[in-house]
Parts: C-alpha cells; structure tokens; sequence
C-alpha cells in the first residue's frame, strides 16, 4: 500500500530520492511523510484505486502537480489535526482540473525567492538544495529544478559551484545570490515581479460563489489564457498569511468579491492596491443593488454576477481585466 522509501503521490519522480514512512490512523486513513510532499493523510480507498500501481490516472506531470499543492499547504506547519487529506475525489479534481504547474519562469522567480530567503536567515550560501525544493516552487522533477538553478547562475542571478554528483550530475551547491540576484529578490518583495495568475479575494464556505468559481469562473478564465487561484489552492491554517501575501505580492491581478462585505476580501484588495496591483471588484448583483459595498469600493468598477447567467459575466469580466492591463 504505501512501501519504505515510495511516497504514493510523487513516487520518487525522476529518480530522485525521498525518505518516506506511513503510519496507519484507523481504517480509513494513512499517514504519509514524504520529504518532497510533506506531510499529509491518504485515504485508503485512494491508494487501492487512484493511486494504485496497477490502476492509476495520474500521470507524472498530475502527481507534480498535486506534490507541489501538498508542499505549499505543509510548509513550516503541519500538526496532526490539520494534515491535507488526499482521498478520491482529491484525485479526481487533479486529475480533471484546468490548474497546471507553474511556468518556467515563475519557478524560476520562486527559486530565486527561496534562495534569498534563505540566505536572508543566516547570510550564509545553502550548502544544497533540500530534497522538497522542485516540488515547493512547482517543477515537474528535481532535475528540471536544478537546470533553472543553473540558467540563473548563467544569468548572473545566482552564485553557485557544480556539486559534481555521479548520481546526482545536474546538482550544485553554495548557492546564495549575486548583487544584480538580491536586486531582483527585493523587487518580488514589493510586488514589482508577475508570476501569470490572477489571485481571487473572497468569503470562504458560501455554497453558491463557490459553485460558481469552480464550475464557471476558473475554467472561463483559464480558457482566455487567464489562470486564477485563491487561498485555498495553495494553504491553509497556520501559513495562511505568508502564503497570502506572497500569492498577492506575485500575482498579475486580484479579483475581489464583495458579494458578503468579508473583511479579508477587502484588506487583501487594499494590499495590492497598495502594492499597485490591478484590482478588479466583483459582487453578487441583487447584494449591490440593494445594499451596494463599502463606500471606499462603490465608486470603483463593479463587475456583477449572477449564478445563472455566468456567460454574461464572464464576457464582461474578461473586458474589464484586459482594460485593466491596458
């Protein structure tokens, strides 16, 4: 079910080595700590069925995918009773989802950011990159995450020394930035870089928005070339405010809905605003006309929405995104 040294989700991509142990929580779930995925919990109808050797829909780039989901929302905290769950229908949203891994160039930016962070704590170059390093900043493998490391060495981002591994040829080590890198890292800081997705600030819980973010918003918009995420694909507990700052701080736009009056939808608007992020205000329409938003908001362009008439929507929102862009 879940053998030594095999983590049933990234199955060791590409070779490349990770330390993994299960420990079985009742008769439904399994614990798994992968030092490429972290840690998490798997049910076991999942592992004899999407997971299964013999059975499985996931290819590699779907498995890198859900590794990099998992290493985003078990970063630096992970207590027991808030481990991600990965179960069927985990599985089945992966496998049919429109989400994909970030692009080259935004790992690259991740990278670099990883690397300066870092270095920030101790002044001191990484000695080597730790095995969860491709799946935190969304590489499909190990490998391809150490040929960025090297292109931004090339590109006089990063200062690092080959580490000249038989089993491991690509790998480098003392890596730390150059000048011209921590110019570039303090520019991601303040939101100055994009990463090519759009970030959504909204109430979480609310059946119909959900609805019809999923089912509607997300692929309408992927399908014009415009990815969106919100919190949720990338954290939860615990990390929720780094994680949120920096999926502002890298997006291209934020979509703040009004639709409740959550304050959280308003203080992540006002911090892209702040950081000069286009912001693109949408709300429920039967809510605006009858008790419009906050009277810093009502003024600002306003895309409505109706759970049945999400063409429409959608038309006008992809208008107002690309004015926005201009």
């Amino acid at each position: 079910m879940v053998t030594d040294n095999t983590c049933p989700i990234c199955r060791s991509i590409d070779g490349s080595p990770s330390t993994v142990s299960s420990t079985g929580l009742g008769a439904d779930r399994v614990r798994v700590d992968c030092d490429v995925c972290g840690r998490f919990l798997v049910s076991r109808s999942a592992l004899v069925g999407e997971l299964s050797y013999t059975d499985s829909k996931l290819d590699l780039t779907r498995r890198a995918l859900l590794s990099h989901r998992l290493r985003l929302k078990t970063e630096g905290y992970a207590p027991r009773d808030e481990l991600a769950v990965v179960t069927t229908e985990t599985l089945k949203e992966v496998i049919t989802s429109h989400d994909t891994l970030p692009s080259p160039a935004s790992q690259s930016a991740k990278a670099l950011r990883f690397v300066g962070d870092q270095v920030r704590e101790s002044y001191t170059p990484i000695r080597r990159l730790p095995p969860h390093f491709h799946s935190l900043i969304g590489s499909p493998n190990r490998r391809f995450s150490y040929r960025l490391v090297r292109e931004l060495r090339a590109q006089n981002l990063l200062d690092a020394v080959d580490a000249d591994s038989q089993d491991d040829p690509l790998a480098v080590m003392n890596i730390e930035p150059t000048m011209d890198g921590w110019q570039v890292y303090e520019s991601g800081q303040n939101g100055e870089l994009k990463q090519g997705y759009g970030f959504v600030a909204l109430k979480f819980g609310d059946e119909v928005l959900d609805s019809f973010l999923t089912q509607h918003v997300k692929p309408g918009l992927n399908e014009q070339g415009l990815r969106i995420i919100d919190l949720r694909d990338v954290s939860r507990a615990g990390v929720i405010d780094n994680i949120m700052r920096e999926q502002i701080r890298d997006a291209d736009f934020v979509l703040a809905d009004l639709s409740h009056d959550n304050p959280g939808a308003y203080w992540e608007a006002g911090y892209a605003e702040g950081l000069g992020k286009p912001v693109v205000y949408i709300c429920e329409k039967s809510k605006f006309d009858q008790y419009k938003t906050h009277f810093d908001t009502n003024h600002c362009t306003t895309v409505m929405w109706e759970s049945d008439k999400p063409d429409e929507f959608l038309r006008e929102l992809v208008a107002t995104i690309k004015r926005s862009f201009g």
